[in-house]
């Protein structure tokens, strides 16, 4: 398990994190209330998040569904009139339909929800909460990417360009905010043992060593963090790109 020090100004935060209900996201919002910080913890399923905020004092949950992209706007607002001040976002939530996109049983609407939520969510929050975050002396926005977003899967076409789109924005986003008090990370993540890769593949990381990883590189470090394996992508796909894409196209 990674480890981390924090300064009390690291500490006294509070951060938004997405999909917190499981997988990474819990892990994430346990980690930072476990260093102090406040965590608005946002999933859909409500019984989850209470557990959740009944065993961390500092973990408050906020159900809401971030595929409802009309939504996300009045959700901010209730947040900020709520908390006053927001020093974080971290874009976690995501699905992945793990099937073909010419398979009959994937539907038009399994396609705009993948992106919605994958895609145009952290892009619109990010939006709602920049001119705030701007404000903070020091501010963070995390998203969280996949191997994937290199390489795609045949079995999960909408996914990759939905984590590819993730991947750009964050550059954008970072070319945008250069030099502003607002830090724009990037965390490319491995093959992860949650619920969404549930069944699949082996050698899977431990979402806490995924989540430790992310919460260690949230005020310094690299812009981008290449978590667990994601470490060797890009000497892999410099040196031997034919090996990375059989690798991450394995279904």
């Amino acid at each position: 398990m990674i480890q981390q020090s924090y300064a009390p100004s690291q500490r006294a935060t509070t951060i938004i994190v997405t999909g917190a209900s499981s997988g990474i996201g819990r892990d994430i919002a346990i980690a930072l209330a476990k260093r102090g910080s406040t965590v608005v913890a946002i999933g859909r399923n409500r019984d989850r998040l209470e557990r959740l905020a009944a065993d961390h004092e500092r973990i408050e949950p906020w159900v809401a569904d971030i595929g409802r992209i009309g939504g996300l706007g009045p959700l901010v607002d209730d947040i900020l009139a709520r908390y006053g001040r927001i020093d974080g976002l971290i874009n976690n939530a995501a699905i992945q339909i793990n099937r073909r996109i010419d398979d009959a049983s994937y539907l038009d609407a399994d396609i705009a929800s993948e992106i919605e939520i994958n895609l145009t969510a952290p892009m619109v929050l990010a939006r709602r909460l920049l001119p705030h975050l701007q404000a903070r002396m020091r501010a963070v926005v995390v998203n969280l990417t996949s191997g994937l977003a290199f390489v795609p899967k045949r079995s999960a076409a909408v996914y990759s360009a939905s984590k590819a789109g993730l991947h750009l924005f964050s550059e954008g986003l970072r070319v945008q905010l250069r030099g502003s008090n607002v830090r724009v990370v990037e965390a490319v993540m491995p093959l992860v043992d949650t619920p969404m890769t549930a069944g699949r593949g082996r050698g899977k990381l431990s979402s806490e060593d995924a989540a430790a990883a992310v919460v260690a590189g949230l005020w310094s470090g690299p812009e981008t963090l290449y978590i667990g394996k994601a470490r060797l992508l890009p000497t892999m796909l410099r040196l031997a790109p034919g090996i990375a894409a059989r690798i991450l196209q394995r279904d």
